[in-house]
């Protein structure tokens, strides 16, 4: 009995043993998984990380290529470029297009005024256009380069880096100050009652260069609030249509913006009062107060490989005038103006 008993504790003893090595051996096994999984997930992130790189590596090359490419094509024109920039009846000819100019009033002030630069300027400004490649590396609703640029052809760079610092604050924004002043002195009195309007000093942002394509679609919206003006330059082509330019709306039981960051529009409460055209040499200047603006450019526009090119530059206060109207206004309209010291 006692010999049955023995065999029969050792055979339990190594049926237990048995099952306890497999439970281990289980253990080990599903661990092991876990860990190759781990594994397998993070060599997954490598290479996906691995294909970004290499595709921002691809786009860069891609944009380096082009900007070469175009430093070439451009070398004729860099001789003739000094002359254009320092001619002489710039000033004055950006002076009597802007004063000619009509100003409407609704849905807000607004004026367009057509052939706004001299020929041989806007010609200069349209050759120099970065190349696409610049702005391919963004959704197609955020294709923008802002002057100066981080990198484009030495023409583009010379001939936008003058219009931005030389003929928009010297040129241009002096004659829209004069074409605007009545309407600008009635907004700032309007929201700044205790402020005289020639205490406050107005400038200029450098500005930007959108590319627009089929399918973009910018909602009706107000700009940053301490923007007073949004200046549109239209840069069209040869051959460029005159569709898909802006959209001037009327806006139903309108109100003042919230802040200071763009304000943007249920457009069901959006009636479209003007539509302006995309015309060369156009520039479109609107007091950014009441009301809301947009653009759009069909899916199937033509042709597929549509390109839509605008200069967008902004007036507001300097920080100094930007701190006195904040001080005066009134406790409960503070916080809707409150925001980046300089965002527009």
């Amino acid at each position: 009995m006692m010999r049955v008993l023995g065999r029969r504790r050792e055979a339990w003893r190594s049926v237990t043993s048995m099952k306890i090595s497999r439970i281990f051996r289980s253990v080990r096994t599903a661990e092991q998984v876990a860990q190759l999984q781990r594994n397998c997930q993070t060599m997954i992130a490598e290479v996906k990380d691995l294909r970004e790189q290499v595709a921002r590596l691809t786009t860069r090359e891609g944009q380096l290529r082009a900007v070469l490419t175009r430093d070439a094509q451009l070398q004729r024109y860099q001789a003739q470029l000094k002359k254009v920039l320092a001619h002489p009846d710039t000033p004055s000819y950006i002076a009597a297009a802007i004063a000619a100019a009509k100003l409407h009033r609704r849905p807000f002030p607004y004026a367009v005024v057509d052939r706004v630069l001299p020929t041989h300027l806007y010609k200069a400004l349209l050759r120099g256009l970065p190349p696409v490649e610049l702005f391919g590396d963004r959704p197609v609703n955020k294709q923008q380069l802002t002057i100066p640029f981080a990198l484009a052809p030495a023409y583009s760079q010379r001939v936008w880096n003058h219009f931005v610092s030389a003929v928009v604050p010297e040129c241009l924004v002096p004659a829209l100050l004069a074409a605007f002043r009545g309407v600008l002195d009635d907004w700032i009195a309007t929201n700044w009652p205790d402020v005289p309007s020639a205490s406050v000093a107005l400038g200029s942002s450098e500005g930007r260069i959108l590319l627009r394509r089929r399918g973009y679609q910018i909602p009706p919206h107000r700009d940053p609030k301490w923007a007073f003006l949004t200046g549109i330059l239209y840069l069209a082509r040869r051959g460029d249509s005159e569709q898909w330019g802006t959209q001037l709306y009327t806006v139903a039981n309108d109100e003042e913006a919230p802040g200071t960051a763009p304000h943007w529009i249920d457009p069901s409460r959006c009636t479209t009062v003007k539509e302006i055209a995309f015309r060369p040499n156009r520039l479109l200047v609107f007091l950014n107060s009441v009301g809301a603006h947009g653009a759009h450019i069909p899916d199937d526009a033509q042709p597929e490989s549509l390109e839509r090119y605008i200069y967008q530059f902004r007036i507001g206060p300097a920080l100094e005038s930007m701190a006195l109207l904040k001080s005066h206004l009134p406790e409960h309209r503070r916080s809707s103006w409150a925001g980046k010291a300089a965002d527009y």
